[in-house]
């Protein structure tokens, strides 16, 4: 004789939480914190919880949604937001992380992850940058959802930063403090997001009525490199130097890896942070351990940026005529300890 199906109040006992707050945890309705949610998810993924939605459809299958990471590490917290919103849109996920030199290899069927050749995928999930004909490709076979980059000619949603509202916190801070020529470091003619940051960089400063002097924005080509720390390259450490020489007293970098380089590039010729020069990160990184001070930047929960790509994805599985979207997310000013009056 089968057991009786697990319910809500089962749930609700377990953790000592109300059954109400255990419902909407579960319909991932708004005013529930992400901690309390995602221990709801847990549990009833551990109870073996149904809703009873899909008990009457005698339990349909999960959808399998493929989650593909070019180069670096894997983002736990992004995969931490899909796994929370899984349950909800009945999604089992499927990972594979591919080295940046095996991007182009998963145009070959020898090298596809299993599901993807058998056309067991119902959707994709990109994070980082994938070549554009790669996600061409993927794309002409299945929805696609990317996190962060933007591939502005393919018929790809996002879900990615608001730039501009990042920028302004920025650039407004450093303003605050007394600093009116201000630089960006970092600008990358094969990443979107540096591009999305630096035209943010160009509206702000505008906006401000700030001196916009393109001399002073550094250009790094080395796209592969961009992502290591730290970066070696001393021509463009040079230009800085020459820069804040001019005056040139805060900058403003590309991303949280770029600016931390940058730190440590001008610490080791002997300019002392923040005293003589200010400068900001975007889209906070957490180092594991470092002697240099913690860079102010802006900040982003990637758990919400997860459970949007999947929210879009399956909006996109039922709405597959609607047209491309790209949806930001309002990063948060981060304090740190780079950034002093001019």
């Amino acid at each position: 004789m089968s057991s009786a199906p697990v319910t809500l109040d089962d749930i609700a006992k377990k953790l000592g939480i109300t059954v109400s707050t255990a419902s909407r945890a579960l319909r991932d309705l708004p005013g529930i914190h992400p901690t309390t949610r995602a221990k709801i998810v847990e549990e009833a993924k551990k109870l073996g919880y149904v809703a009873p939605r899909k008990r009457k459809q005698d339990a349909a299958p999960p959808r399998n949604v493929l989650t593909l990471t070019l180069g670096g590490e894997v983002p736990s917290l992004f995969l931490s937001g899909m796994s929370q919103a899984s349950l909800q849109f009945n999604f089992s996920l499927v990972s594979h992380h591919f080295s940046q030199a095996e991007g182009h290899r998963i145009l070959d069927p020898k090298f596809q992850p299993h599901l993807l050749r058998m056309g067991l995928v119902s959707g994709i999930v990109l994070i980082y940058k994938w070549p554009d004909e790669v996600v061409e490709m993927l794309s002409r076979k299945l929805p696609v959802v990317s996190l962060i980059v933007q591939y502005p000619n393919l018929p790809v949603d996002l879900i990615g930063i608001d730039h501009v509202d990042g920028m302004f916190s920025l650039i407004r801070h450093l303003h605050k403090a007394g600093h009116q020529r201000i630089g960006f470091f970092g600008l990358n003619s094969e990443s979107s997001w540096s591009h999305s940051r630096f035209g943010a960089y160009v509206e702000v400063m505008a906006t401000l009525g700030l001196p916009l002097d393109l001399g002073n924005v550094i250009k790094i080509e080395d796209t592969g490199a961009m992502a290591i720390f730290p970066y070696q390259n001393d021509r463009v450490y040079d230009q800085v130097m020459e820069k804040i020489g001019q005056g040139v007293r805060a900058w403003v970098c590309a991303d949280d890896v770029i600016g931390h380089s940058l730190c440590a590039a001008l610490v080791q010729r002997g300019v002392k942070i923040p005293e003589d020069v200010s400068i900001t990160g975007f889209h906070r990184y957490r180092f594991p351990s470092s002697n240099l001070p913690e860079l102010t930047s802006v900040t982003i929960k990637e758990e919400l940026l997860g459970i949007g790509a999947l929210r879009r994805l399956a909006y996109r599985l039922n709405h597959p005529d609607d047209q491309t979207r790209s949806i930001l997310l309002p990063p948060q000013f981060y304090q740190g300890q780079t950034t002093s009056k001019a």
